[in-house]
Order: structure tokens, then C-alpha cells, then sequence
């Protein structure tokens, strides 16, 4: 059970504490020395933790043996569970929507600290989980007013990912309107597709979390504070659902539309074959008489019958050709 974290764990783990509203960096062993004591405020994150780690850290936060269970449970992706000084949340964390596997996030609430868990790398640029850091104003240093703001941030970049989901399908129809590979458009729109899907598993999980924190009943957190505008945050979430459904909609709607231009370059692939064969049934008909080698067939002896065969020929191929154009078959 690592009372710090090691050398190889520095950069997967970040403590703060919140001094007149500024986040001061601290370490792992000054956190657990310190943050029972009154009157201070801590904020750690831990990312892609292996197993054994994570067990470790939750081990020093809380006894429950549940805690480690449920922050390990790769399947459980969405929740609000309170223990004895602490309430979890757990929902899911969407870098790109395209993304098949959405990581999870866990926040921990204690009277003193706020803790997020998340099982992805940290990159220079992800400021997502620590969104809360940037909170200085007056009043706003409670656990309460930076789990709202956490939950914001979240429910803000999936507006913003919804609305790339939006653009990539705009682009996908207008791709569709140029001359390109029917395989590569077939295996977009598939991918489109599923990735929609998994994004919407990913939202509605993060709706569940929400509404069960919107009823959770609990002297951990006072959510009086924070319930209004955590149902604006709700209201959000549900939007941005509504908005991927139509999404989905004009993506079988582009589905459908494929199968349709498929269908139809078939077709048309189908019509001048059988504009071919019509033509040259009737040319391969008189080859096959001619050829039958008759002894006596009076037209092989002519002088002009060689001639005179193939104009009809020409005559019947140009006749067969000026039916189908009067009929439409070549528009």
C-alpha cells in the first residue's frame, strides 16, 4: 500500500490545494498528512492508474473495499453511490466522438477534497478533468461548487462534440456527391454510424449519473447550492441527445440514399447490357444461319449477298438503337 506515489506514478497523479483560491501544487504524502484537517481544500487527479496502483491510492482514502471494486469495473460506466464520508460518481469521458471506447471517470467526494479517477492517458493539452482549477472566484471554493463545474465543462464538450458529429456527417453528404469509391462511402457511413451509437451510449450514461445526483439525498453534499443550475445542466445533455438522434436520422436517411444511388448505377449498368444484347440477338441470329453450312443456300453464291447481309445487318442494329433511344432508355 504506497503511502506517495513512486517515481513511475509522478506523472499520472496531481495534487492541488486551494489556498485563497489559488490551486498550489502539492504531493501524494502531503495530501494524506493533511486533508482531514479543517479548513483545507484539496484537489487530486489521477490518471491511467494500473490496478494494482489504483488500489493502493483508494485503499489510503477510504476503507470501503466497494470503492475499489466499483473504480475498477470497467462495465460500470454510470452511478452516484454514497459510503461512509464520501459519495462516487462514475460516468463516461469522451475525448473525440468517434471514439469506440469512451473512458471512465470517477469523482470522489470528500468534505475536504475532490478527487477524479480516470483510466486515460493525460495529455499536455487535456485540462478537461481539472477544469475546476480555474474557478477563483470568491465563494466558489467549496466541494459542491467545483463538482457543478467539473459537470459543466463535461457536459459542455459534448455540446461541442455533438455538434462536430454534425459536421462530419454534413461532410459525408457532401463527399457523397462527388464521383468516389462506393466502398469507401459504404465503410463511412458505417463507421459513422457506430460511432454515433457509442457516442449516445456515452451521453445517456452521463444523463443516468446526473439525475441520480439531482435526487441524491445526502448530508455529504449540500446540492441545494447547485440543483438549478445542475437541471441547466441536464436540460443540456438531454438537448444534445435529441440533437444526435436527428443525427442518426439523417444518417440512415444518407444510408438509404446510397443504396438508392447503388440501386441505381446497377441499373444503369443493367440497361446498356440489355441494350446490347437486344442489339446484337438479332445480328447473331443471322450469323448463326449463314454459318450453318448448307450445301445448298442459294444467297452464298451471290455476288452481292455478302454485302447485302451485312446492311442488313447495319439497318437492323441502327433500327434496334433509334427504338430504345424513343423508348428513353438512354437517359
Amino acid at each position: 500500500m504506497p503511502a506517495s506515489p513512486g517515481t513511475g506514478d509522478l506523472a499520472s497523479i496531481r495534487v492541488f490545494e486551494f489556498i485563497e483560491h489559488q490551486a498550489v501544487a502539492r504531493d501524494w504524502s502531503d495530501f494524506l498528512a493533511h486533508r482531514r484537517e479543517s479548513g483545507r481544500l484539496y484537489r487530486v487527479d489521477i490518471a491511467e492508474p494500473d490496478a494494482r496502483t489504483l488500489s493502493g491510492y483508494l485503499a489510503t482514502l477510504h476503507p470501503d473495499p466497494l470503492v475499489v471494486e466499483r473504480c475498477l469495473d470497467t462495465e460500470a460506466f454510470s452511478g452516484v453511490y454514497t459510503y461512509d464520508g464520501m459519495v462516487a460518481l462514475q460516468l463516461p469521458l469522451t475525448l473525440d466522438w468517434r471514439d469506440s471506447l469512451h473512458p471512465k471517470l470517477s469523482i470522489l467526494c470528500f468534505p475536504n477534497a475532490l478527487v477524479t479517477i480516470r483510466n486515460v492517458e493525460p495529455r499536455p493539452d487535456d485540462e478537461l478533468a481539472l477544469i475546476d482549477l480555474k474557478m477563483k472566484a470568491s465563494g466558489q471554493s467549496a466541494i459542491e461548487s467545483r463538482l457543478f463545474a467539473l459537470l459543466d465543462a463535461i457536459v459542455d464538450r459534448s455540446s461541442e462534440l455533438t455538434l462536430q458529429a454534425r459536421r462530419s456527417v454534413d461532410q459525408l453528404e457532401t463527399d457523397m456527391e462527388q464521383p468516389l469509391d462506393e466502398e469507401w462511402i459504404s465503410r463511412r457511413i458505417l463507421a459513422l454510424k457506430r460511432a454515433a451509437a457509442h457516442f449516445e451510449i456515452a451521453l445517456e450514461a452521463r444523463h443516468r449519473t446526473l439525475m441520480a445526483l439531482l435526487s441524491l439525498d445526502s448530508p455529504l453534499l449540500d446540492l441545494q447550492r447547485i440543483r438549478e443550475p445542475l437541471r441547466d445542466v441536464v436540460a443540456h445533455i438531454e438537448h444534445s441527445l435529441r440533437y444526435l438522434e436527428r443525427i442518426e436520422d439523417h444518417l440512415d436517411e444518407l444510408d438509404r440514399h446510397f443504396l438508392l444511388l447503388l440501386q441505381d448505377r446497377t441499373n444503369n449498368r443493367l440497361r446498356v447490357l440489355t441494350i446490347i444484347s437486344a442489339i446484337f440477338m438479332p445480328l447473331m441470329l443471322i450469323t448463326g444461319i449463314y454459318g450453318m453450312n448448307f450445301r445448298h443456300m442459294p444467297e452464298l453464291y451471290w455476288e452481292y449477298g455478302y454485302w447485302v447481309v451485312l446492311t442488313v445487318m447495319l439497318f437492323i442494329a441502327a433500327g434496334l438503337l433509334w427504338y430504345f433511344w424513343r423508348r428513353g432508355w438512354f437517359r
